[in-house]
């Protein structure tokens, strides 16, 4: 087995954990290269690590730790084992996650401590008491190793197995962590995760009423398996009747759902879970917000724009006809569900649709993204699993690294719109029926290429490759003919970014200067934006 991701694969864990030889037989099996940052933090010091603790202190060691996890992550495709007290640093396991998939390797505190009883060479058991030294870091530590993308059981099995179990778990399923305090929240990815809700509702009593918000076609694939596996495991579900369509994303829709909790005696400890596409997470997540003040809410998108963007962030809204999610509230779930099985049902222009969201992310936040779309195109419309499994982690990290720097969208979120100001008033102005939003998406980030291209910002092979992705994705790729400019940018001053003040209304745009990157400007002209918006016609 060869790995082509160009993604780390960082194993952490508590001593004894097994992560150097575990860490060696996947470089073996991958054809990476691995890496022991204690290697390289002996390599930096010129010692061992006993002697830098004894002479040095830990506080020195912890310094040089930090210089040789960043030195690590700076690689792609490679195997990283860290050290057992690495990731207590948030910067180390920024730097990590940001270039890797973090495995915490996970025993029985028996068995760990079993391993390590008579391991003379660890600085940090050298006390009176190593054993209980070692449940005192154990029980620090373990909540932080929890933050982990995966978790794999390693106590019965040896470090071939281990490494097998790993590797499987990679391709099955991710795990992405949204770091907000006590609104955390985890994002489970991968094949047949939503049969796991029960298992994964740990914060909901047996008992609880369970909303699950559907339309009638999503009721028929996921729906009443859902509700009845819930209801075995001890729960109250049943179904609540959503539309299908973004022209039904209303607070006539949002209405209809309330009435349906009162009748069904939802109280403040009930649930909502939005079973579906955007549409059913943007209503369904709005009406949790409301009802009662806020319930709960639990997302399981089904579409792949919804599973790698809007089930992740907290933004729930309806549409006003004069602009898209112009009624809206931020209400983090409690849990999001994403099954990559559930795309094999979309209809291929819905799916291609997502794929221009996905571009979105390559284009703001990372190069490799985008060049993974340029070059493995035909995978992602086959719609291969494992590849999607990993692409929707690694969107979904990416966005859950901005959404805990900037929750309500007062900065860096923002950039998150790249395309979207023209995309939702291309929307808007075409009745929400002639494009789908990520088709609309694409387009408004040919109009914002465009426009960067002509301030200088970007040469003319940055427009080309941003034509070049959407076509091959068979997305539009160029404005409609019919489409007014003015009508447009009339259409964004009612987008709820754009910024009021008394001298009018301000547009913000997002703009890029190399793939990879983005930065929120409002200096552009109304002219301006209307000169990109005919560029993107040709």
């Amino acid at each position: 087995m060869r790995e082509t991701s160009e993604r780390n694969i960082v194993l952490t864990g508590f001593m004894g954990s097994g992560k150097t030889s575990v860490g060696r037989l996947i470089a073996e099996k991958t054809g990476r290269a691995f890496i022991d940052t204690d290697d390289l933090i002996e390599q930096r010091a010129g010692k061992s690590i006993p002697r830098i603790f004894e002479e040095e202190g830990e506080t020195a060691f912890r310094d040089l730790e930090t210089e040789a996890v960043q030195q690590a992550a700076q690689a792609h495709a490679r195997v990283i084992a860290t050290g057992g007290g690495a990731v207590m640093r948030p910067q180390n396991r920024e730097a990590l996650r940001k270039t890797g998939d973090i495995v915490f390797l996970d025993a029985e505190p028996t068995v760990l401590l079993r391993r390590i009883q008579n391991d003379g060479t660890r600085p940090l058991l050298q006390t009176e008491n190593p054993l209980e030294r070692a449940r005192a870091l154990l029980k620090e530590r373990r909540p932080v190793y929890l933050q982990a993308d995966l978790t794999v059981q390693t106590g019965r099995l040896t470090a071939a197995q281990t490494a097998d179990a790993v590797l499987e778990a990679l391709q099955t399923e991710r795990r992405v962590k949204v770091n907000l305090g006590e609104r955390s929240y985890a994002i489970h990815i991968g094949r047949g995760t939503l049969s796991r809700l029960p298992e994964l509702l740990d914060f909901a009593p047996k008992g609880a009423k369970i909303a699950v918000c559907a339309n009638a076609q999503i009721q028929r694939l996921y729906g009443t398996a859902l509700v009845d596996a819930l209801n075995a495991a001890g729960y109250d579900a049943w179904t609540a009747d959503l539309p299908d369509g973004e022209q039904h994303k209303t607070l006539q829709a949002a209405a209809d759902l309330f009435d349906q909790f009162v009748e069904n005696g939802m109280g403040r400890g009930s649930f909502v879970a939005a079973l579906g596409g955007g549409v059913a997470g943007d209503i369904a997540g709005f009406a949790a917000a409301a009802y009662m003040r806020g319930v709960p809410l639990i997302q399981m998108p089904t579409t792949l724009i919804a599973q790698v963007d809007s089930s992740v962030g907290g933004k729930t809204a309806v549409d006003h006809p004069k602009g898209k999610n112009l009624i809206g509230a931020f209400h983090q779930p409690k849990l999001v569900l994403i099954d990559v099985e559930t795309l094999k049902t979309l209809p291929a222009r819905e799916y291609a649709a997502g794929v221009a969201e996905v571009m979105r992310y390559g284009v703001i936040a990372s190069e490799a993204l985008f060049h993974k779309l340029e070059t493995r195109m035909a995978d992602i419309l086959r719609r291969d699993p494992a590849l999607m499994t990993e692409i929707a982690a690694e969107c979904c990290a990416i966005k859950a690294r901005i959404v805990e720097q900037d929750e309500r969208e007062s900065g860096v979120r923002a950039t998150l719109n790249y395309g979207h100001t023209f995309g939702h008033a291309l929307e808007t102005v075409t009745g929400y029926k002639r494009f789908l939003h990520g088709e609309a998406v694409g387009v408004g980030m040919v109009c914002a290429a465009e426009m960067s291209a002509a301030r200088g910002l970007v040469g003319p092979e940055f427009c080309g490759r941003h034509r070049a992705l959407l076509r091959s994705a068979g997305l539009p790729s160029k404005m409609p003919d019919d489409v007014e400019p003015k009508e447009m940018t009339d259409a964004m001053k009612m987008d709820k970014k754009a910024v009021v003040s008394t001298q009018g209304v301000q547009l913000r745009f997002i703009v890029s200067r190399k793939i990879g990157s983005a930065e929120i400007r409002g200096d552009f002209t109304d002219k301006e934006a209307q000169a990109a918006i005919e560029a993107a016609k040709r």
